[in-house]
């Protein structure tokens, strides 16, 4: 005979302590995988009676979704959202969405639910055949490595200094997701007033903001002497005020600038020392490198810096201490965030009076950014004339000409930075080092719901949206009135899988087959669905486009419905 527990009269539940705790600490939305240990904090959202005391949930019909959602949101505002997930199985699909935030260093609230700890006899106790084949001896194990901090909140009575706790080692540098898992027995509990507590225990930490001033002297007169001075960065540009300062620092004092896998606007295009992607190329002429937040400076099998050349590694965390390899060398390593890094780096630079020698570096390294250009000129010229199929460089051609200039554009690999123009912070966004697929389409539905007035374009090949699950997708876009515009740049084809193979081995079997016009093994995807049905399906438009000639006109018409219909959109283009 089942028992029936009654809950006692209580001011409060555990579970509603928490909901207004975190949005009392500036969480605005609770990104919710639900399921059977969800049940207090149901309770608690059908109590409340002014909505506004706790964070604004989402339901997310996938974990992916919910950790997308809420890495986007933050990408885009600078303010950690929560997310709370079904137990081990809830936590587990999300694992790869939680490795792209921890590589990013994108903060994240992250909670899931614990099957309940007791077999019977107290509120919220074991009532499912699942909740014995769902327990772990270790839940947040299988997280460990991707999260700065894990806790089992255990008593309701410090709920309140837990978050604020999570909240503090989120936000400190380097920042990166938190695992709390919140059993159901301790959700339901009762609390009174008394034991809630409000006040702040510690405020967050940030990285040094204060260069020691030897290693900036030492960098300042390294630099007066130097011919070819190259900053290298992948993501100093999270903060979207470094962009104008890196362009006005190194026009002044003639410092050529480097991407490598930029996740960010780091530098605007089109910047006169602007030396490309190719990290590696440009780094061979360098006597003077800054690696400046920037994980994978060069691809040491291609080559790097010359071995007389000075390379100094600046971030919050110079050593990246969560990748279990990195052996880039360093002959100053200083812990330290872009922004005040390059500010003092200036002051610094004008102490030493650097600008008198910068015209000479300037030549030369204006003269090798013009090269580049060029290059990039004669491929798009190329890629004109010899028409056919649509390619990568003309897609990102055509987005281009098209986008308004403050759209937020979310890209997972399809377009080509470099041949687009972006000149304003916090507008272009790459997936993260980690690879983790499906990326795009959740992160470009939390930057729209954090941005309703801009215009939001999530970008990436037929691959990655699968990975993203994207009847979940379309189907979060239609429920939340989420007008993305999605492209998927669709080839039937893992690209990433054949270029990795030849370029191990060039002279294989596996290149033979491709010059033969076939696909390589184990990278085919055809037969692919018609892509553009999974947004008619949940309510948004979607065109298949395979000409060259219909795309800018199919763009043009998919702005207009996300603009001025306010739906989600989908182009399926067709290329090679």
């Amino acid at each position: 005979m089942d028992q029936k527990i009654e809950q006692p009269p209580s001011s409060t539940t555990v579970s509603e302590a928490y909901l207004a705790h975190l949005r009392a600490r500036g969480i605005e939305y609770l990104y919710m995988g639900a399921g059977t240990d969800t049940a207090p904090i149901v309770e608690a959202y059908a109590h409340v009676g002014n909505a506004a005391r706790y964070p604004t949930p989402v339901v997310a019909a996938h974990e992916n979704l919910a950790v997308g959602m809420a890495h986007g949101y933050y990408m885009v505002t600078g303010k950690p959202q929560a997310v709370m997930l079904h137990v081990t199985v809830g936590a587990a699909n999300a694992i790869c969405a939680l490795m792209n935030a921890k590589r990013s260093q994108i903060p994240i609230f992250f909670t899931a639910g614990r099957t309940p700890l007791y077999e019977q006899g107290i509120l919220g106790c074991r009532n499912s055949p699942i909740h014995w084949a769902q327990e772990m001896y270790d839940q947040a194990g299988m997280a460990r490595e991707l999260v700065k901090w894990d806790y089992e909140l255990r008593d309701g009575r410090n709920v309140t200094h837990i978050v604020d706790r999570a909240l503090d080692i989120a936000m400190t540098h380097p920042k990166g997701p938190i695992y709390l898992t919140l059993p159901r027995e301790v959700l339901a509990q009762s609390l009174s007033a008394q034991a809630v507590g409000s006040e702040r225990i510690n405020e967050p930490q940030r990285a040094g903001v204060r260069v020691n001033d030897q290693d900036l002297t030492a960098l300042a007169q390294r630099l007066k002497v130097s011919s070819y001075p190259v900053i290298v960065t992948a993501s100093s540009g999270i903060e979207p005020a470094t962009v104008s300062l890196l362009s006005e620092l190194t026009r002044e004092f003639g410092i050529g600038v480097v991407e490598s896998m930029p996740h960010y606007v780091n530098i605007p295009s089109g910047h006169p020392l602007y030396l490309g992607t190719n990290a590696s190329a440009a780094l061979r002429k360098a006597d003077l490198v800054i690696v400046l937040e920037c994980d994978v400076p060069w691809i040491p099998e291609a080559g790097g810096p010359p071995a007389e050349a000075f390379v100094a590694h600046v971030a919050v965390d110079p050593l990246f201490g969560d990748l279990p390899v990195r052996g880039f060398r360093n002959d100053l390593l200083v812990s330290c965030e872009a922004l005040p890094f390059l500010s003092q780096l200036k002051e610094a630079l004008s102490r030493e009076q650097v600008q008198a020698s910068a015209p000479a570096r300037y030549a030369q390294l204006s003269a090798d950014a013009e090269k580049y250009q060029a290059t990039l000129a004669r491929s798009a010229q190329q890629d004109e004339s010899t028409g056919g199929a649509i390619t990568k460089i003309f897609l990102s051609r055509c987005v281009d000409q098209v986008k308004p200039g403050d759209a937020v554009l979310v890209n997972e690999y399809s377009v080509l930075p470099e041949h687009m123009h972006f000149g304003q912070g916090g507008t272009y966004f790459l997936n993260s080092t980690a690879g983790g697929l499906g990326w795009a389409f959740p992160a470009a539905l939390g930057a729209q719901q954090a941005l309703p007035d801009r215009t939001v374009i999530a970008v990436h090949g037929d691959g990655a949206y699968i990975f993203s699950n994207p009847a979940a997708c379309h189907h979060a876009a239609q429920l939340y009135q989420l007008p993305v515009l999605v492209l998927v740049y669709n080839n039937s084809h893992w690209h990433a899988v054949e270029k990795s193979t030849l370029a191990i081995y060039p002279g294989g079997a596996t290149h033979l087959a491709v010059d033969a016009g076939q696909k390589s093994p184990l990278s085919s995807l055809a037969p692919v669905p018609d892509f553009e049905a999974y947004a008619e399906a949940s309510g948004g438009y979607g065109e298949r486009v395979v000409r060259r000639e219909d795309l800018v006109p199919a763009l043009k018409r998919a702005l207009h419905v996300v603009q001025h219909e306010k739906r989600h959109a989908l182009l399926n283009i067709i290329g090679i």
